[in-house]
């Protein structure tokens, strides 16, 4: 009950085990989050801005990172993303973030050229055992994603913190769409969206 934060990572575990009937039914806690990391708005479109029309970074570390500009994905769930999940056309371009199918998500131009383009030319696809890699951001093990942690590392060095950028994208989201849409929309539980939008709500 007392200690560091570190304290609180034990909640997980705890959660499994008594899931699964490891252990006799135990509780912790949240932990209480004074305050949240957030990028402001102004440094979010800017961002947006170089990662569509610069090159600050490799065509596959640009696309992540609008992903989670843009969209408010987490890079644990960006890199697990699999080509299933995008629906290109010169058109109108979709992207699933959900787990249903009919929650398909608009992608407008020009990310949705840069993404195309990311389709045809991802990295890490000529290693051994890579044939029919359905990863959207393939690993240069064969048949693996790219680790999420090494995506955080190359985006902090052009700028982004990861967990500021996804913080401002939601609360910009919901304060567009309802709540109930951006959750169904981007893969978010409903109470995450509306305490989103609770927060969008509160002046910065």
């Amino acid at each position: 009950s007392e200690g560091t934060a570190g304290r609180w990572c034990i909640r997980t575990l705890v959660v499994w085990a008594t899931r699964n009937h490891v252990s006799p039914p135990l509780t912790v806690g949240h932990r209480a989050i004074r305050s949240s990391r957030l990028l402001s708005h102004d440094d979010r479109n800017r961002l947006l801005r170089t990662c569509l029309t610069e090159v600050p970074d490799t065509l596959a570390y640009r696309v992540a990172a609008v992903l989670l500009l843009l969209y408010a994905q987490p890079l644990v769930r960006i890199v697990r993303l699999t080509t299933n999940q995008v629906f290109p056309s010169p058109t109108a371009t979709f992207i699933r973030f959900g787990m249903s199918s009919a929650d398909r998500t608009f992608v407008p131009e020009p990310f949705a050229a840069l993404l195309r383009q990311h389709m045809t030319t991802r990295p890490n696809t000529r290693t051994v055992n890579t044939t029919g890699n359905p990863w959207l951001f393939p690993g240069r093990r064969a048949g693996r994603h790219v680790n999420a942690d090494v995506v955080a590392r190359r985006l902090r060095q052009i700028g982004i913190n990861p967990l500021g950028a996804r913080n401002r994208s939601l609360r910009e989201l919901v304060r567009q769409v309802p709540a109930p849409i951006v959750a169904a929309q981007l893969g978010y539980s409903p109470n995450v969206a509306l305490k989103h939008a609770a927060m969008a709500a509160e002046p910065d």
